[in-house]
C-alpha cells in the first residue's frame, strides 16, 4: 500500500511541472526510482496510470500523508521550474479525508505567492485534450486562463497567468478554487491601496524637496510591490537627494523596478549598465533593458535603443533600425528623438537623405524648446557656409567635450565644423572613427575623414592618411603615396612625420625654403643627443632664424642652465622672449619664471603672472599650477585680474569644462572673491571637475558666507540639513537659511519656508512658511511658487483653492519648473478647479517629462500617450 501511495505522489509532482527533486534520506530510494520512471513516461500515460487507482487508496493511510506533507512542501520550494502559480485542488470521493486533503493543498498557494508561470501552447495542449474528454478519467483536468489584470506598478510581470486546477465530476471543488483566487486578488488590491497612499505621500514630499521623508514613503510603497516607487528610491540614491549618493544602491532599486515591469526603472537600469555607474559596464545588458522599456512604449527607452543600434553598442550596428526607434520616440513627442531623427535625415544615415524631413523634425524639437534643434535650424538658415568665428566656436566646444571624454557630444560639434570644411575637425572625425570613441570602429570612415583633412592641408590629417596608406587600413596599401603624405606633413614641421621619414629613409628632406635651417637643427639635435652641447648650441643658433619657438626656447634653456656655455641669465631672457613672442607656451612659461625670480631681468610678479597666464591659456599645466601657487601664497590680484579669472571660469563652466573652471575660480577665491569661493564650494559638493568632497565644499562655502554671500549661506544650510561635510543639524540649517533670507537670497527664503512648513529644526508654522514662500516667489523663485500652489491645493493651514493653486503652478511652470508643469497636469487630469482635459494634462506631463521627470513619463504611459 505504501509503495502505491508513493507512486501516486510522485506522478502528482510530475504534473505540477517539477523538473528536479533532491531526496536526502536512504529510505527514500524507492520514491526516487519511481519518480524517475514517472518522469520518463508520456503525460497521457501518467494520467491514465493515475486513473487506475481508487481515490480511496490515495489517502487510506493518513499517517503516510501527514509524514510526507512537510517533505512535499520542501520539494516544492526546491523545484527550480515550479509551474503552478495560484492554486490546486483534487476532487476525491472519500469525504472522510476531505478536510485533511484541503488543509494540505491550501498550503501550496500560500508558499508560492510569487512563482511566475508561463507555459507554451505545446505544453498546455495535452491537458486541454484530457479536459475535453479524449481520455475517460474519473478525475478530469480543467484549465482556466485567469487575467489578473496586473499592471506595471506591481512586482509581478504584467501578463496573463495560466492557472490549473483539478476538478471532480460535479465541479464543487472548482468553485472553491475560484473562491481562493478571489481572496488572493483582494489581498493584492489591499496592498495596492496602501502602496498608492504611500507613493502619493512620497510625491508630495519629493515635490517640496523634502527628500528624506519622500524616501521613507517611497520605500514603503516599493516594498509593497510598487515598481514606480522603487524607481524613485533608486533615483534618490543615484542623485544623492537627502542621502549620500550611492550608485550601487540605486541599481538595486532600479533592478527591482525593472523586474516589476516599470519602464522608467528599466531605462535607468539600462543607463547604469551603459555608463558603468553602480554596476560593471555592459552594453549587452544595457541593450536588453532599453529594449524592454522601448517595447512598453517608453520614449526614453526608444531613444536609447536607437543610439545602441546607431553606434553598434551591445548589438550589431544597424542605422535603419536606429531610424525606426528614433521615429517611435519622435512620434510620442520626444524632443531628443525628434532631433536625432532629423539628424539621420540630414546625413542620410539609415534613411534616404531628405533635408525637408530633417528641417521638419528639427522644427518639432525646437518648438519644444530643445536648444540644439534651435541652433541647428539657425545654422541651416544661413546655408552651408559658416564664418571662421562660428567654426572656431564649434571646435572649442568639440575640444572641450573631447578632453572630458564625452565623445558623442564632441563628435556632434566636430562634424559641424568638418562639414563646413575645417581640416582640423575632419582630422578628429577620423580619429574618432579609427579609435572607436563612442562609435563603432570603422577604418573606411576614418580614411574618408583623414583624406579630407589631408587635402585641406592639416599636417595631422596628412600624417594619419599616410599611415592608413602605409598599413592598408581601410584602403589599399600604397607605400609611395604614404611617403608623399608623410613628406607633406613633415614640410609643415610635424615631428611624427619627420621621425617617420627618418625611419623609412634614414634622412628627412624638405621641399620648403627652410631646408638649410632644418638641416642645421637636425645637426644640432644630433650633437645634443651625443652630449656635445657646445656644437649643439652653435648649430641651434644657426637654425634659429628659420625656426619656431621650440628651438628658441632650447637656446634660452641652454644659457639659463649653462648647458654648453657659461650661465648667462640675460642671454637666456633674450631667447625665452623670442620664443614666447612666437606664441610658444613653454617659452612664455619660462619668461614668467624669469620675471618671478628676477633672473636676467628685474623681478616683477605682475609681469610673471602675465606670461604665466599666456601659457596657461594654451593649456600648459605648469603655468596653471604657478598661477594657483602665486594666489595661494597671498599674491595680491587687482579687481581687474580677479574679474579676468572669474569671467574665464564662468566661460569654462558654461562649456562644462569643469576642471579649467575650477582652476580659475580657485585663483580668484584664494584672492578673497566671495563669488568665486561660493563656486569652488559648489563644485566640490557636486563633484564638478574634482572628486566630491563635502568637507572641502563646506570650507569654501563658509569663507564665502563670511564675506556676505547669500548663496553660500543657503548652501551651508543645505549641508547642515543633509549632513554633508558636517553632522546633520536642523536648527543650524534653519539658522543659515535665515541668514541667507535676511540678505534677500530667494533660495534661502524658500528653504526657510520649507523648514517651517515641515516643522524641521523649528516649530511647524504654516503661516510663516507661506510668508517666506511669498517673499521668495516675489523674486520669481519657481520652487517657492510651486510650493504656494501645493499649499492652496492641499488646503494646508488655509482653505483649499484650486484656482489659486493653478495660478502659482503656472507661474512656476512659465519659468520651466518641471514640478509646476507636472502639477498643472494633475489638475487637468482629475478636473480640480478646471474642466477635466486629458489632452491638456498630457501636454503638461510631456513638458515635465522632457525635462527628465520620471513620474511625468509614467503618467504619460498611464494615459497611453
Amino acid at each position: 500500500m505504501r509503495n502505491r501511495t508513493i507512486s501516486i505522489v510522485c506522478m502528482l509532482l510530475c504534473l505540477l511541472g517539477i523538473s528536479r527533486v533532491s531526496f536526502a534520506q536512504q529510505e527514500d530510494d524507492l520514491l526516487r526510482r519511481e519518480y524517475q520512471v514517472a518522469m520518463e513516461e508520456h503525460v497521457q500515460n501518467m494520467i491514465a496510470a493515475l486513473s487506475m487507482y481508487s481515490s480511496d487508496i490515495y489517502y487510506e493511510n493518513e499517517n503516510v500523508l501527514r509524514t510526507r506533507r512537510v517533505k512535499l512542501i520542501r520539494v516544492f520550494f526546491r523545484s527550480e521550474q515550479a509551474k503552478m502559480y495560484d492554486f490546486l485542488k483534487i476532487g476525491v470521493e472519500t469525504q472522510d479525508n476531505y478536510l485533511d486533503v484541503m488543509e494540505f493543498l491550501r498550503t501550496i498557494p500560500v508558499v508560492l505567492p510569487r512563482v511566475t508561470f508561463n507555459m507554451s501552447v505545446e505544453e498546455i495542449s495535452p491537458y486541454v485534450r484530457l479536459a475535453s474528454g479524449e481520455f475517460k478519467l474519473p478525475v478530469k483536468v480543467a484549465i482556466t486562463f485567469v487575467d489578473l489584470n496586473t499592471n506595471q506598478e506591481r512586482t509581478m510581470p504584467s501578463r496573463v497567468y495560466n492557472v490549473y486546477y483539478w476538478q471532480s465530476e460535479n465541479g464543487n471543488f472548482a468553485v472553491s478554487s475560484m473562491d481562493l483566487l478571489r481572496e488572493q486578488q483582494q489581498t493584492v488590491v489591499r496592498n495596492e491601496g496602501n502602496a498608492s497612499e504611500w507613493i502619493a505621500q512620497g510625491d508630495k514630499y519629493y515635490n517640496a524637496k523634502n527628500y528624506t521623508s519622500a524616501l521613507t514613503y517611497y520605500k514603503q510603497a516599493a516594498e509593497a510591490g510598487n515598481a514606480r516607487a522603487a524607481t524613485m528610491v533608486g533615483w534618490i540614491y543615484k542623485k544623492g537627494l537627502g542621502v549620500t549618493e550611492n550608485a550601487v544602491e540605486a541599481v538595486k532599486w532600479y533592478r527591482m523596478a525593472a523586474n516589476g515591469g516599470n519602464a522608467s526603472g528599466q531605462v535607468n537600469l539600462g543607463d547604469a549598465y551603459y555608463t558603468g555607474e553602480g554596476v560593471t559596464k555592459d552594453y549587452n545588458e544595457a541593450f536588453k533593458w532599453f529594449m524592454q522599456a522601448a517595447q512598453q512604449g517608453n520614449s526614453t527607452g526608444q531613444s536609447w535603443l536607437a543610439i545602441m543600434y546607431r553606434y553598434g553598442f551591445g548589438v550589431t550596428k544597424d542605422e535603419t533600425e536606429a531610424v525606426k526607434w528614433y521615429r517611435k520616440a519622435a512620434d510620442q513627442g520626444s524632443d531628443f528623438g525628434q532631433y536625432y531623427l532629423a539628424e539621420m535625415y540630414e546625413n542620410g544615415y539609415g534613411v534616404e537623405k531628405n533635408m525637408t524631413e530633417a528641417r521638419r523634425w528639427y522644427q518639432k524639437a525646437a518648438d519644444q524648446g530643445y536648444q540644439k534643434a534651435k541652433d541647428k535650424l539657425a545654422s541651416l538658415e544661413v546655408g552651408v557656409s559658416a564664418s571662421a568665428s562660428e567654426i572656431g566656436d564649434w571646435k572649442s566646444k568639440a575640444y572641450k567635450y573631447y578632453n572630458d571624454k564625452q565623445y558623442r557630444e564632441a563628435m556632434t560639434w566636430f562634424r559641424k565644423a568638418a562639414d563646413a570644411g575645417d581640416a582640423g575637425a575632419q582630422y578628429f572625425m577620423g580619429v574618432m572613427y579609427f579609435c572607436g570613441l563612442d562609435v563603432a570602429k570603422d577604418h573606411k570612415e576614418a580614411v574618408k575623414w583623414y583624406k579630407q583633412s589631408a587635402l585641406g592641408g592639416d599636417m595631422h590629417g596628412q600624417y594619419s592618411f599616410g599611415e592608413m596608406r602605409e598599413n592598408g587600413w581601410g584602403i589599399e596599401k600604397n607605400m609611395a603615396e604614404a611617403k608623399t603624405w608623410y613628406q607633406k606633413s613633415a614640410d609643415q614641421g610635424y615631428d611624427r612625420a619627420i621621425e617617420k621619414l627618418k625611419e623609412l629613409s634614414g634622412t628627412a628632406t624638405s621641399s620648403t625654403s627652410g631646408k638649410t635651417y632644418k638641416e642645421y637643427e637636425k645637426m644640432a639635435d644630433e650633437f645634443y643627443d651625443k652630449k656635445n652641447y657646445t656644437e649643439a648650441l652653435k648649430y641651434y643658433k644657426l637654425s634659429a632664424p628659420g625656426n619656431d619657438g621650440g628651438v628658441l626656447n632650447r637656446l634660452g634653456y641652454m644659457y639659463s642652465a649653462g648647458v654648453g656655455v657659461d650661465v648667462n641669465a640675460s642671454e637666456a631672457v633674450k631667447w625665452f622672449r623670442k620664443s614666447a613672442e612666437q606664441g610658444y607656451m613653454i617659452g612664455q612659461y619660462n619668461m614668467g619664471l624669469m620675471y618671478e625670480l628676477g633672473r636676467g631681468i628685474g623681478k616683477d610678479v605682475n609681469e610673471a603672472i602675465r606670461w604665466y597666464r599666456k601659457a596657461a591659456d594654451q593649456g600648459y599645466q605648469n603655468a596653471k599650477d604657478k598661477l594657483a601657487t602665486l594666489s595661494d601664497t597671498g599674491t595680491t590680484l587687482s579687481k581687474t585680474e580677479i574679474k579676468y579669472y572669474v569671467d574665464k571660469a564662468d566661460k569654462y563652466y558654461k562649456e562644462k569644462n569643469f576642471q579649467e573652471a575650477l582652476k580659475n575660480y580657485l585663483i580668484a577665491a584664494n584672492a578673497g572673491d566671495d563669488y568665486a569661493q561660493n563656486w569652488v564650494g559648489w563644485m566640490y559638493k557636486n563633484a564638478e571637475g574634482v572628486e566630491q568632497n563635502y568637507m572641502e565644499a563646506y570650507k569654501w562655502n563658509m569663507k564665502s558666507a563670511e564675506n556676505g554671500n547669500g548663496y553660500a549661506m543657503n548652501s551651508l544650510g543645505i549641508m547642515c540639513e543633509n549632513g554633508q561635510g558636517v553632522e546633520v543639524n536642523l536648527p543650524k540649517a534653519v539658522e543659515w537659511y535665515r541668514k541667507a533670507a535676511n540678505v534677500g537670497n530667494s533660495n534661502g527664503e524658500y528653504n526657510l519656508g520649507r523648514m517651517y512648513q515641515d516643522g524641521r529644526g523649528v516649530t511647524k508654522n504654516i503661516i510663516l512658511a507661506k510668508q517666506w514662500f511669498e517673499k521668495a516667489a516675489a523674486q520669481n523663485n519657481s520652487d517657492a511658487q510651486n510650493s504656494l500652489g501645493i499649499i492652496y491645493y492641499d488646503g494646508d493651514g488655509i482653505a483649499k483653492d484650486y484656482a489659486k493653486a493653478m495660478e502659482w503652478y503656472r507661474k512656476a511652470a512659465d519659468q520651466g519648473n518641471m514640478y509646476g508643469e507636472f502639477n498643472i497636469g494633475l489638475l487637468y487630469e482629475f478636473g480640480y478647479g478646471v474642466t477635466k482635459n486629458l489632452d491638456e494634462a498630457a501636454k503638461w506631463y510631456r513638458r515635465a517629462a522632457n525635462r527628465g521627470m520620471e513620474r511625468a513619463k509614467t503618467k504619460l504611459q498611464e494615459l497611453g500617450r
